[in-house]
């Protein structure tokens, strides 16, 4: 992963960049499309929010991006590696190795601790040491706030808990691209600008890029860099030049 990183940044390649790209639904004999030929070059180390009305393409362009979907037209690149040409095995691959998913319903595995869920990943797709586990898991946890309720699961946790778990979980493994949709939404005010700030310090020390579809004001307040999507098509581009993480 560092080897692709420090290759990406080399030759001074977008991160994420989507060619002439759409996506059909298909029910019956009705195709219904959720976007329509999206072309878009996302530079590394960004805070890139996507806005717009519900329904209108937000969560299907973040999983085109994150590989759990593919596109019915055009072409996905992540890290300069055509994501939407990658079987089923191989993007699942790429995924764990370079991408970090914050879900609006958590997606916390509810036979394991708190702990474990954000461990899973470090053994399941990193295979990183013990020793160095162990530091990471306690680092992201006491870092939103969960370390001393690291020996819980997540039926015994709030909404807001949750969502904090599934923040350290996408961050331990120190990901190149963080997904997040909506990773504010179940917590209160001031967790999550604490969140935020744990966002910033990532981005700043591993040039980590965090795209978001939200609504949440917080974060579009705190983006560089916000698109707006509608019927499918980004209809407005504009930079933020108060962002930066200062709350």
């Amino acid at each position: 992963m560092i080897e692709l990183k420090d290759s990406v940044t080399r030759i001074n390649m977008p991160l994420v960049k989507l060619e002439n790209a759409g996506k059909n639904y298909i029910t019956g004999e009705i195709s219904t499309p959720a976007l329509k030929e999206i072309n878009l070059s996302i530079e590394a180390g960004k805070f890139i929010s996507f806005v717009g009305p519900s329904g209108s393409g937000k969560t299907t362009l973040l999983n085109l991006i994150g590989c759990l979907d593919r596109p019915t037209s055009g072409r996905v690149f992540v890290a300069g590696a055509e994501v939407s040409a990658m079987d089923r095995k191989t993007s699942a691959k790429f995924r764990g190795e370079n991408i970090g998913f914050i879900f609006q319903n958590f997606n916390l595995i509810p036979v394991l601790t708190v702990y474990e869920n954000v461990e899973y990943p470090l053994i399941m797709v990193q295979n990183v040491q013990p020793e160095e586990r162990r530091r990471r898991v306690t680092e992201m946890l006491d870092k939103v706030g969960m370390a001393e309720q690291a020996h819980k699961y997540p039926a015994q946790l709030s909404g807001g808990q949750k969502q904090r778990v599934a923040v350290a979980r996408a961050l331990a493994p120190r990901p190149r691209l963080v997904l997040a949709d909506e990773p504010t939404a179940n917590l209160d005010h001031a967790t999550a600008y604490k969140v935020i700030g744990l966002m910033h310090a990532m981005k700043k020390e591993f040039d980590t890029t965090f795209i978001f579809a939200t609504h949440d004001q917080k974060i579009v307040g705190e983006a560089e860099l916000i698109y707006t999507i509608e019927d499918g098509l980004i209809t407005e581009t504009r930079e933020n030049a108060a962002a930066g993480g200062k709350k």
